[in-house]
């Protein structure tokens, strides 16, 4: 029996594309079973591949003689079968499954040479307080331009009318508010006044000690991270993509990404996660996350160290992105969202 590889069997169907021959129906049926058999009811997909040998075994000379006699039809089906099929088999050469009985191949692992000594980039031998620690976040010199900022938002309410008693604020004072701040997101009362009432039996004496409830308002009145005239200037931006939506908030923000990085140095694993920083302001960018303990609030993506749950970077989602890659958001938040 004469055996041809795949493009001879293919080229051996069209050459014997005007031969006639006659056929009994029953043999016309036989080749209709057979071949349907071979081309259509084989369902394992482990076997259900066509190779250059297959074809040459199929199609032997008087096979392909019978099967191209029995009508023009049946012929052209043939070729084109056999055809898809020697594609089909070239690409599955190329892209195919792994099978459980391969074996897997384990990536070569890069080697971890940082540059830095691992953990935390403080000196044993100084003393650290929780001051001194806060302090690497909040620098003075960020708390100088929020102090800056700050009394220039006031300067300018008051120059628009606004009623109320203002000197301008320091940074010690600064960092007193702020330290008034963290106290109250961690002790609960009804209302702001509640933390200087002093003629109830749960009064709170420690605020009291730090600055005066009406100064306290006042500063609140009138914080600001970045200078008003610089906002005004964004503002004008707005609905064009120079218009910057944490432009408010940048100055401090990158100020304790800076120190994120700066005074710890990761592990070798990595991870990207998304947390949620409770905010109820309407700004627009607030999200809403179910699954979370925080429901509402600020989204960031956080690079962090895996070990530890250390933060090193984070960036913060402000919406919908105008210019998606299209491989979906965690993608986008990696590659750009997450700068290095």
């Amino acid at each position: 029996m004469t055996r041809y590889t795949g493009a001879e069997a293919l080229q051996f169907v069209l050459d014997t594309s005007d031969e006639e021959s006659t056929f009994s129906s029953e043999e016309e049926r036989d080749y209709s079973d057979d071949d349907r058999l071979y081309f259509e009811e084989r369902l394992d997909p482990a076997v259900d591949r066509i190779s250059d040998e297959n074809v040459a075994c199929s199609l032997s000379p008087s096979t392909a003689t019978r099967r191209t006699g029995s009508n023009g039809n049946q012929k052209e089906n043939v070729a084109k079968r056999a055809k898809t099929n020697i594609q089909t088999s070239n690409k599955e050469s190329t892209l195919s499954w792994k099978t459980e009985t391969d074996i897997d191949m384990v990536p070569q692992t890069l080697r971890f040479l940082p540059a830095r000594e691992l953990g935390p980039q403080l000196s044993s031998a100084d003393t650290h307080t929780p001051q001194t620690l806060f302090k690497m976040f909040f620098s003075e010199n960020a708390v100088s331009t929020l102090c800056h900022n700050t009394n220039a938002q006031a300067a300018g309410a008051i120059a628009k009318g606004r009623k109320f008693k203002w000197t301008d604020v320091s940074i010690s004072e600064m960092y007193r508010y702020i330290g008034l701040v963290f106290y109250m997101a961690m002790v609960k009362v009804s209302s702001i006044k509640d933390y200087w009432r002093q003629d109830s039996l749960f009064s709170l004496p420690f605020p009291a000690t730090i600055m005066a409830r009406e100064r306290y308002r006042t500063i609140s009145w009138n914080v600001h991270m970045s200078h008003p005239d610089a906002d005004k200037e964004n503002d004008r931006k707005r609905g064009t993509p120079e218009h910057d939506r944490l432009f408010r908030v940048k100055p401090l923000m990158e100020t304790i990404r800076h120190a994120c990085k700066s005074i710890y140095h990761p592990r070798r694993n990595l991870a990207v996660d998304e947390r949620m920083v409770a905010c109820k302001a309407h700004t627009g960018m607030t999200q809403y996350m179910k699954a979370k303990p925080t429901r509402w609030g600020f989204k960031l993506f956080v690079l962090a160290d895996s070990s530890n749950g250390y933060t090193l970077d984070f960036s913060v989602y402000t919406g919908k992105n105008n210019f998606p890659t299209g491989h979906g958001l965690s993608y986008d938040a990696v590659t750009s969202g997450l700068p290095t």
